[in-house]
Protein backbone atom coordinates (compact mmCIF):
# COMPACT_ATOMS: atom_id res chain seq x y z
CA UNK A 1 0.00 0.00 0.00
CA UNK A 2 1.12 3.58 -1.16
CA UNK A 3 -0.05 7.00 1.17
CA UNK A 4 0.03 9.32 -2.02
CA UNK A 5 0.94 12.80 -1.28
CA UNK A 6 -0.27 14.65 -4.49
CA UNK A 7 -1.88 18.58 -3.95
CA UNK A 8 -2.17 19.27 -7.48
CA UNK A 9 -2.17 16.92 -10.42
CA UNK A 10 -4.40 14.29 -12.34
CA UNK A 11 -4.60 10.97 -11.09
CA UNK A 12 -6.31 8.44 -13.91
CA UNK A 13 -8.71 5.15 -12.68
CA UNK A 14 -10.63 2.38 -14.43
CA UNK A 15 -13.60 3.33 -11.53
CA UNK A 16 -14.40 5.74 -8.39
CA UNK A 17 -17.14 5.53 -6.76
CA UNK A 18 -18.32 9.43 -6.55
CA UNK A 19 -20.18 11.35 -4.11
CA UNK A 20 -22.55 10.17 -1.17
CA UNK A 21 -24.40 7.60 -3.28
CA UNK A 22 -21.23 6.16 -4.42
CA UNK A 23 -22.13 6.71 -8.01
CA UNK A 24 -19.73 4.31 -10.43
CA UNK A 25 -18.28 6.60 -12.90
CA UNK A 26 -15.48 4.76 -15.13
CA UNK A 27 -12.32 5.76 -16.91
CA UNK A 28 -11.81 9.20 -14.72
CA UNK A 29 -9.74 11.65 -14.62
CA UNK A 30 -9.38 13.47 -11.32
CA UNK A 31 -8.36 16.70 -11.32
CA UNK A 32 -6.08 17.76 -7.70
CA UNK A 33 -5.64 21.64 -6.77
CA UNK A 34 -4.20 22.64 -3.26
CA UNK A 35 -6.09 18.76 -2.50
CA UNK A 36 -9.20 19.74 -3.30
CA UNK A 37 -10.90 17.63 -6.26
CA UNK A 38 -11.89 20.43 -8.20
CA UNK A 39 -12.88 18.06 -11.42
CA UNK A 40 -14.10 14.49 -11.80
CA UNK A 41 -14.15 13.95 -15.61
CA UNK A 42 -14.76 10.60 -17.25
CA UNK A 43 -13.12 10.13 -20.54
CA UNK A 44 -11.51 13.63 -21.09
CA UNK A 45 -9.14 15.17 -23.00
CA UNK A 46 -5.17 14.54 -23.22
CA UNK A 47 -3.50 16.59 -20.85
CA UNK A 48 0.25 16.26 -19.31
CA UNK A 49 -0.31 16.82 -15.64
CA UNK A 50 -0.66 13.29 -14.96
CA UNK A 51 0.46 12.14 -11.57
CA UNK A 52 -1.03 8.87 -10.87
CA UNK A 53 -1.60 6.64 -13.09
CA UNK A 54 -3.95 3.85 -11.22
CA UNK A 55 -6.26 2.84 -14.05
CA UNK A 56 -6.28 -0.85 -12.68
CA UNK A 57 -8.01 0.38 -9.40
CA UNK A 58 -11.44 1.62 -8.08
CA UNK A 59 -11.25 4.73 -6.04
CA UNK A 60 -13.68 4.54 -3.23
CA UNK A 61 -14.41 7.59 -0.51
CA UNK A 62 -11.69 6.79 1.95
CA UNK A 63 -12.59 4.03 4.69
CA UNK A 64 -12.75 5.25 8.68
CA UNK A 65 -12.96 3.22 11.59
CA UNK A 66 -15.53 4.73 14.20
CA UNK A 67 -14.28 3.04 17.46
CA UNK A 68 -10.75 2.49 18.17
CA UNK A 69 -8.16 2.28 20.86
CA UNK A 70 -4.86 3.34 19.58
CA UNK A 71 -3.15 2.91 23.31
CA UNK A 72 -4.13 -0.71 23.08
CA UNK A 73 -3.07 -3.48 21.04
CA UNK A 74 -5.37 -6.45 21.10
CA UNK A 75 -2.84 -8.80 22.02
CA UNK A 76 -1.69 -7.54 25.42
CA UNK A 77 -3.20 -5.64 27.84
CA UNK A 78 -0.95 -5.63 30.90
CA UNK A 79 2.03 -4.70 28.18
CA UNK A 80 0.62 -2.15 26.56
CA UNK A 81 -0.55 -0.18 30.31
CA UNK A 82 2.71 -0.80 31.36
CA UNK A 83 4.03 1.49 28.61
CA UNK A 84 1.66 4.13 29.45
CA UNK A 85 3.89 5.49 32.12
CA UNK A 86 6.51 5.77 29.25
CA UNK A 87 5.95 9.28 26.89
CA UNK A 88 8.25 7.56 24.31
CA UNK A 89 6.87 3.62 24.42
CA UNK A 90 3.85 4.79 24.00
CA UNK A 91 4.29 7.34 21.37
CA UNK A 92 5.94 4.79 19.14
CA UNK A 93 3.32 2.10 20.31
CA UNK A 94 0.27 4.52 19.03
CA UNK A 95 2.00 5.06 15.84
CA UNK A 96 2.62 1.29 14.72
CA UNK A 97 -1.00 0.75 15.44
CA UNK A 98 -2.10 4.05 13.32
CA UNK A 99 0.15 2.72 10.57
CA UNK A 100 -0.97 -0.64 10.86
CA UNK A 101 -4.45 0.67 10.35
CA UNK A 102 -2.89 2.97 7.33
CA UNK A 103 -1.45 0.21 5.74
CA UNK A 104 -4.57 -1.81 5.66
CA UNK A 105 -6.41 1.13 3.83
CA UNK A 106 -8.37 3.04 6.69
CA UNK A 107 -8.02 7.10 6.37
CA UNK A 108 -9.70 8.29 9.27
CA UNK A 109 -9.96 6.76 13.04
CA UNK A 110 -12.19 7.91 15.99
CA UNK A 111 -10.35 7.26 19.04
CA UNK A 112 -12.64 5.93 22.02
CA UNK A 113 -10.29 6.64 24.65
CA UNK A 114 -8.05 5.60 27.26
CA UNK A 115 -7.32 6.82 31.43
CA UNK A 116 -4.56 8.92 30.60
CA UNK A 117 -5.36 10.28 27.23
CA UNK A 118 -2.35 8.27 25.37
CA UNK A 119 -3.64 8.81 21.93
CA UNK A 120 -5.21 12.69 22.58
CA UNK A 121 -1.64 13.70 24.01
CA UNK A 122 0.20 11.65 20.82
CA UNK A 123 -2.54 13.50 17.90
CA UNK A 124 -1.48 17.19 20.08
CA UNK A 125 1.89 16.80 19.74
CA UNK A 126 2.25 15.45 16.30
CA UNK A 127 3.51 18.09 13.87
CA UNK A 128 1.43 16.67 11.10
CA UNK A 129 -2.25 16.79 10.68
CA UNK A 130 -3.11 13.32 11.78
CA UNK A 131 -6.00 11.30 10.71
CA UNK A 132 -7.32 10.82 13.85
CA UNK A 133 -10.33 12.46 16.12
CA UNK A 134 -9.52 11.55 19.91
CA UNK A 135 -11.43 11.60 22.70
CA UNK A 136 -9.20 11.41 25.56
CA UNK A 137 -10.27 10.20 29.12
CA UNK A 138 -13.87 8.39 28.87
CA UNK A 139 -16.37 10.24 31.70
CA UNK A 140 -17.72 7.30 33.94
CA UNK A 141 -18.86 6.69 37.68
CA UNK A 142 -16.28 5.94 40.59
CA UNK A 143 -16.63 2.13 40.92
CA UNK A 144 -17.96 1.33 38.05
CA UNK A 145 -16.71 -0.39 34.33
CA UNK A 146 -14.09 1.32 32.60
CA UNK A 147 -11.08 1.80 34.91
CA UNK A 148 -8.65 1.67 32.08
CA UNK A 149 -10.83 4.46 29.66
CA UNK A 150 -10.85 7.11 32.42
CA UNK A 151 -10.95 8.41 36.07
CA UNK A 152 -13.88 7.66 37.86
CA UNK A 153 -15.82 11.00 38.87
CA UNK A 154 -18.92 12.42 40.87
CA UNK A 155 -22.02 13.53 38.99
CA UNK A 156 -20.40 17.20 40.33
CA UNK A 157 -17.62 17.01 38.46
CA UNK A 158 -18.73 16.08 35.40
CA UNK A 159 -19.27 19.41 33.79
CA UNK A 160 -15.66 20.50 35.05
CA UNK A 161 -14.15 17.14 33.07
CA UNK A 162 -15.94 18.36 29.87
CA UNK A 163 -14.29 21.59 29.89
CA UNK A 164 -10.48 20.04 30.52
CA UNK A 165 -11.52 17.68 27.65
CA UNK A 166 -12.51 20.19 26.03
CA UNK A 167 -9.21 22.20 26.61
CA UNK A 168 -7.02 19.54 26.05
CA UNK A 169 -8.60 18.90 22.57
CA UNK A 170 -11.02 16.20 22.48
CA UNK A 171 -13.25 15.88 19.82
CA UNK A 172 -15.70 13.83 20.95
CA UNK A 173 -16.42 12.97 24.25
CA UNK A 174 -16.66 9.86 25.63
CA UNK A 175 -19.29 8.61 28.33
CA UNK A 176 -19.67 5.74 29.64
CA UNK A 177 -23.58 4.80 30.35
CA UNK A 178 -23.24 1.20 30.80
CA UNK A 179 -21.04 -1.68 31.76
CA UNK A 180 -20.24 -4.08 29.10
CA UNK A 181 -22.04 -7.53 27.69
CA UNK A 182 -21.98 -10.80 29.94
CA UNK A 183 -20.05 -13.88 27.93
CA UNK A 184 -21.09 -16.36 31.15
CA UNK A 185 -24.97 -15.09 31.21
CA UNK A 186 -26.86 -14.21 27.81
CA UNK A 187 -28.24 -10.94 27.86
CA UNK A 188 -26.90 -9.76 31.06
CA UNK A 189 -25.28 -6.27 31.06
CA UNK A 190 -23.46 -4.38 33.39
CA UNK A 191 -25.09 -2.18 35.32
CA UNK A 192 -26.18 1.50 34.18
CA UNK A 193 -23.77 4.41 35.28
CA UNK A 194 -25.99 7.27 34.41
CA UNK A 195 -29.66 8.48 34.55
CA UNK A 196 -31.15 10.28 31.71
CA UNK A 197 -31.21 13.94 33.15
CA UNK A 198 -27.42 13.52 33.87
CA UNK A 199 -26.95 12.19 30.40
CA UNK A 200 -28.73 15.38 29.33
CA UNK A 201 -26.54 17.27 31.23
CA UNK A 202 -23.26 15.47 29.65
CA UNK A 203 -24.84 15.97 26.32
CA UNK A 204 -25.42 19.81 26.82
CA UNK A 205 -22.37 20.81 28.64
CA UNK A 206 -20.77 18.70 25.69
CA UNK A 207 -22.51 20.98 23.09
CA UNK A 208 -22.05 24.33 24.78
CA UNK A 209 -18.52 23.44 23.71
CA UNK A 210 -18.89 22.63 20.44
CA UNK A 211 -18.22 18.83 21.35
CA UNK A 212 -20.42 15.49 20.11
CA UNK A 213 -21.07 12.85 22.46
CA UNK A 214 -20.19 8.70 21.35
CA UNK A 215 -21.77 7.02 24.21
CA UNK A 216 -21.00 3.30 25.14
CA UNK A 217 -23.77 1.36 25.92
CA UNK A 218 -25.45 -1.80 26.33
CA UNK A 219 -28.76 -2.98 27.03
CA UNK A 220 -32.26 -1.64 25.67
CA UNK A 221 -32.36 0.54 28.21
CA UNK A 222 -29.17 2.14 28.23
CA UNK A 223 -29.44 2.60 24.62
CA UNK A 224 -32.82 3.88 24.76
CA UNK A 225 -31.79 7.16 27.64
CA UNK A 226 -28.92 7.62 25.16
CA UNK A 227 -31.48 7.92 22.27
CA UNK A 228 -33.41 10.40 24.74
CA UNK A 229 -30.77 12.29 25.79
CA UNK A 230 -29.37 13.56 22.16
CA UNK A 231 -26.37 12.01 22.09
CA UNK A 232 -24.83 11.64 18.31
CA UNK A 233 -23.62 7.87 18.48
CA UNK A 234 -24.28 4.73 20.41
CA UNK A 235 -21.18 2.17 20.85
CA UNK A 236 -21.78 -1.29 20.42
CA UNK A 237 -25.24 -1.60 21.38
CA UNK A 238 -25.79 -5.13 22.18
CA UNK A 239 -29.53 -6.35 23.55
CA UNK A 240 -31.09 -3.25 21.73
CA UNK A 241 -34.62 -4.05 20.77
CA UNK A 242 -36.52 -3.66 17.68
CA UNK A 243 -38.36 -0.27 18.96
CA UNK A 244 -35.37 1.06 19.75
CA UNK A 245 -33.88 0.87 16.95
CA UNK A 246 -37.15 2.62 14.83
CA UNK A 247 -36.48 5.20 17.68
CA UNK A 248 -32.69 5.47 16.87
CA UNK A 249 -33.90 6.12 12.94
CA UNK A 250 -36.15 8.60 13.54
CA UNK A 251 -33.85 11.12 16.10
CA UNK A 252 -30.85 10.34 13.19
CA UNK A 253 -28.90 8.97 16.28
CA UNK A 254 -25.77 6.74 14.58
CA UNK A 255 -24.71 3.51 15.62
CA UNK A 256 -21.56 1.69 15.82
CA UNK A 257 -22.65 -1.76 16.61
CA UNK A 258 -19.03 -3.54 16.94
CA UNK A 259 -19.65 -7.07 16.49
CA UNK A 260 -16.31 -8.07 16.27
CA UNK A 261 -14.53 -7.75 19.78
CA UNK A 262 -17.34 -10.00 20.85
CA UNK A 263 -17.28 -12.53 17.65
CA UNK A 264 -13.14 -12.86 17.93
CA UNK A 265 -13.19 -14.69 21.05
CA UNK A 266 -14.62 -17.56 19.63
CA UNK A 267 -11.35 -17.65 17.53
CA UNK A 268 -7.51 -19.01 18.82
CA UNK A 269 -5.96 -18.51 21.30
CA UNK A 270 -8.97 -16.44 22.98
CA UNK A 271 -11.49 -19.14 22.33
CA UNK A 272 -8.86 -21.30 25.17
CA UNK A 273 -10.22 -19.10 27.86
CA UNK A 274 -14.30 -20.09 27.88
CA UNK A 275 -16.38 -22.73 28.68
CA UNK A 276 -18.33 -24.69 26.14
CA UNK A 277 -21.39 -23.18 27.55
CA UNK A 278 -19.57 -19.09 27.28
CA UNK A 279 -18.52 -20.32 24.00
CA UNK A 280 -22.32 -20.69 23.31
CA UNK A 281 -23.52 -17.14 25.10
CA UNK A 282 -20.66 -15.34 23.07
CA UNK A 283 -21.66 -16.79 19.53
CA UNK A 284 -25.58 -16.38 20.35
CA UNK A 285 -24.65 -12.59 21.47
CA UNK A 286 -22.82 -11.96 18.37
CA UNK A 287 -25.17 -13.39 16.24
CA UNK A 288 -28.66 -11.64 17.64
CA UNK A 289 -25.68 -8.15 16.85
CA UNK A 290 -25.72 -9.44 13.35
CA UNK A 291 -29.43 -9.57 13.15
CA UNK A 292 -30.24 -6.20 14.71
CA UNK A 293 -27.70 -4.98 12.22
CA UNK A 294 -29.91 -5.78 9.41
CA UNK A 295 -32.99 -4.45 10.88
CA UNK A 296 -31.27 -1.01 11.39
CA UNK A 297 -30.24 -0.95 7.97
CA UNK A 298 -33.52 -2.05 6.67
CA UNK A 299 -35.50 0.60 9.13
CA UNK A 300 -32.59 3.76 8.20
CA UNK A 301 -30.89 3.94 10.99
CA UNK A 302 -27.19 5.17 9.61
CA UNK A 303 -24.42 3.00 10.98
CA UNK A 304 -20.40 3.09 10.71
CA UNK A 305 -18.11 0.74 11.09
CA UNK A 306 -16.21 0.48 14.33
CA UNK A 307 -13.78 -2.26 15.21
CA UNK A 308 -12.78 -1.37 19.12
CA UNK A 309 -9.72 -2.31 18.01
CA UNK A 310 -6.91 -2.77 20.51
CA UNK A 311 -9.88 -5.13 22.78
CA UNK A 312 -8.78 -8.29 23.06
CA UNK A 313 -8.77 -10.05 19.80
CA UNK A 314 -8.93 -7.19 17.39
CA UNK A 315 -5.84 -6.06 15.71
CA UNK A 316 -5.70 -2.33 14.20
CA UNK A 317 -6.30 -2.61 10.51
CA UNK A 318 -7.05 -6.69 10.01
CA UNK A 319 -10.12 -6.21 12.51
CA UNK A 320 -11.93 -3.78 10.40
CA UNK A 321 -11.82 -5.96 7.12
CA UNK A 322 -13.09 -8.79 10.03
CA UNK A 323 -15.86 -6.56 10.72
CA UNK A 324 -16.97 -6.20 7.39
CA UNK A 325 -17.13 -9.89 6.89
CA UNK A 326 -19.40 -10.16 9.60
CA UNK A 327 -21.62 -7.54 8.41
CA UNK A 328 -21.76 -9.45 5.02
CA UNK A 329 -22.26 -12.51 7.02
CA UNK A 330 -24.98 -10.79 8.38
CA UNK A 331 -27.02 -10.79 5.12
CA UNK A 332 -25.67 -6.64 3.81
CA UNK A 333 -25.34 -6.24 0.36
CA UNK A 334 -21.67 -5.11 -0.20
CA UNK A 335 -23.00 -1.75 -1.38
CA UNK A 336 -24.43 -1.06 1.79
CA UNK A 337 -21.31 -2.18 4.02
CA UNK A 338 -18.85 -0.31 1.72
CA UNK A 339 -21.36 2.92 2.21
CA UNK A 340 -21.04 2.60 6.17
CA UNK A 341 -17.27 1.83 5.91
CA UNK A 342 -16.71 5.11 3.80
CA UNK A 343 -20.22 7.67 3.61
CA UNK A 344 -21.37 6.75 7.03
CA UNK A 345 -18.40 6.63 8.79
CA UNK A 346 -16.96 10.03 7.52
CA UNK A 347 -20.87 11.87 8.74
CA UNK A 348 -20.03 10.11 11.88
CA UNK A 349 -16.81 11.64 12.42
CA UNK A 350 -17.67 15.18 11.00
CA UNK A 351 -15.61 15.11 8.10
CA UNK A 352 -15.78 16.92 5.04
CA UNK A 353 -13.00 15.03 2.77
CA UNK A 354 -13.59 12.36 0.56
CA UNK A 355 -14.39 12.09 -3.21
CA UNK A 356 -16.64 14.31 -4.18
CA UNK A 357 -15.82 17.34 -6.06
CA UNK A 358 -15.40 20.78 -4.03
CA UNK A 359 -14.12 18.78 -1.00
CA UNK A 360 -10.54 17.42 0.28
CA UNK A 361 -9.83 14.68 -1.35
CA UNK A 362 -9.48 11.39 0.33
CA UNK A 363 -9.89 8.09 -0.94
CA UNK A 364 -8.61 4.69 -1.02
CA UNK A 365 -8.16 2.57 -3.94
CA UNK A 366 -8.40 -1.35 -4.35
CA UNK A 367 -7.62 -3.61 -7.63
CA UNK A 368 -11.16 -4.60 -8.55
CA UNK A 369 -14.48 -3.65 -7.37
CA UNK A 370 -15.18 -3.90 -3.93
CA UNK A 371 -19.05 -3.35 -4.88
CA UNK A 372 -18.57 -6.78 -6.46
CA UNK A 373 -15.71 -8.69 -4.07
CA UNK A 374 -15.12 -7.07 -0.54
CA UNK A 375 -12.18 -9.31 0.30
CA UNK A 376 -10.77 -6.86 -2.92
CA UNK A 377 -10.62 -4.08 0.47
CA UNK A 378 -8.38 -6.20 2.08
CA UNK A 379 -5.33 -5.24 -0.35
CA UNK A 380 -5.50 -1.56 -0.81
CA UNK A 381 -2.96 -0.13 -3.34
CA UNK A 382 -2.88 3.31 -2.47
CA UNK A 383 -4.50 5.66 0.04
CA UNK A 384 -4.93 9.47 -0.30
CA UNK A 385 -4.95 11.87 3.37
CA UNK A 386 -4.89 15.26 2.44
CA UNK A 387 -7.55 16.84 4.65
CA UNK A 388 -8.01 19.44 7.20
CA UNK A 389 -10.69 17.71 8.98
Amino acid sequence: MQSLKIDNGIIKAKKALMGPSLHPIKNIHLEITDGVLTQAKAHPTATTREVLNAKHCTLLPGLVDCHVHLALDGINFKDCMDKWHSPGLMASHIKKQLNAGLEQGLTYFRDGGDRGGQALTFKNSSPTNLPIKASGTALRIQKMYGTFLGPGLKKEQIKEAIAFLAGKNADPIKVLVSGIVSFKEYGRVGPQQFDLPTLQQIVNNAKKVGLKVMAHANSDEAVKICIQAGVHSVEHGYFISHDTLKMMAEKGIYWVPTIVPVANQLKKPNRDRFTKDELHVIEKTYKRQQEMLCWACEWGVTVGVGTDAGASGVLHGTGFHEELQLYREAGLSCETIVKAATINGAKILGLNSGLEQGKPLRFTAVAGDPLEDLNILKKPEYIYLHSPD
